[in-house]
């Protein structure tokens, strides 16, 4: 008697799950299986491919063959000590370049998450068979996944590289690509949840990417502002996806992590007022 109560009490979660799951899903078909999701993905290889060669090797390259023998002084009033921060020259590169590039490609990729299906009127078949909850966090789950797997594959083609430059380093590239993984994941889920909540407010994608423009901007200027003449308020600040990059690129990898509350709290935040937002708003 006790097991079946228990099951009929947690149906309601596991269909909410279910649901949950299934569009999640349905934003990898979109990507994987539709011509638009297809070009995208080949403009970001492309852009990547470029990035990788020209960008990070070149970096690497720069790191490996004029900071052998320079002082740490020296390097950090030339300004290359941020560079070093990780224990392979390749991931150093490649944490400098990510960490201010990922959040750019995570406003394109997830602009689109309900816009498009609430000017079409999709979303209204949509609720014939699942929430608005559902949607709306399905939506998001399914950007975190992609943008996930893109994180990864870019990781692994950097180790690659690195790999192919300096064999015996594969421990140490082994634990930054755990480490960057763990925290690029995190710096994009506060942008992400940012156009879940954007997408939910607008009816084309480009209306919401040039939203989120004026709202990073817009909130830069009034709280530095507010920080300026009352500095009691400097907190509010912590609302803007992306505050803390600069204090994050500057950190030892093993205090990146300490980190991790201030883009959670941003996507609590943001994703409790989308998901106001889309309650409330029209199909």
């Amino acid at each position: 008697m006790s097991t079946s109560i228990s099951t009929e009490q947690s149906s309601p979660y596991a269909k909410f799950l279910h649901s949950l799951w299934v569009i999640a899903q349905f934003e990898l078909v979109r990507l994987f299986a539709t011509r638009r999701g297809l070009l995208t993905l080949f403009t970001f290889s492309v852009v990547w491919y470029f990035l990788l060669t020209k960008g990070v090797m070149a970096a690497a390259n720069f790191i490996q063959q004029n900071t052998s023998a320079m002082p740490n002084a020296l390097l950090n009033s030339a300004g290359l000590g941020t560079f070093l921060t990780w224990p392979v020259a390749e991931f150093s590169a490649y944490w400098t370049f990510s960490l201010y590039l990922f959040p750019i490609f995570s406003l394109l990729f997830s602009a689109d998450q309900t816009a498009s299906d609430r000017d079409r009127g999709s979303l209204r078949f949509l609720m014939l068979r699942s929430s608005r909850d559902c949607v709306f966090f399905g939506r998001f789950a399914g950007q975190m996944i992609i943008q996930s797997a893109l994180v990864m594959v870019t990781l692994l083609s950097t180790l690659i590289v690195a790999l192919t430059h300096n064999m015996e380093s594969i421990a140490a590239s082994l634990q930054c690509v755990l480490m960057i993984a763990a925290n690029l994941i995190l710096v994009l889920l506060p942008f992400t949840a940012l156009m879940a909540l954007l997408s939910a407010a607008v009816r084309s994608p480009l209306q919401a990417m040039i939203l989120a423009l004026l709202v990073l901007l817009i909130l830069s200027s009034v709280f530095s502002s507010i920080n300026y003449r009352w500095p009691m308020l400097e907190f509010l600040t912590y609302l803007i996806p992306g505050i803390h990059l600069n204090e994050l690129r500057e950190l030892p990898p093993t205090e990146t992590l300490s980190l991790a509350y201030i883009p959670i709290f941003q996507t609590l935040f943001l994703l409790f007022v989308g998901r106001f937002v889309m309650a409330k708003g029209a199909l």
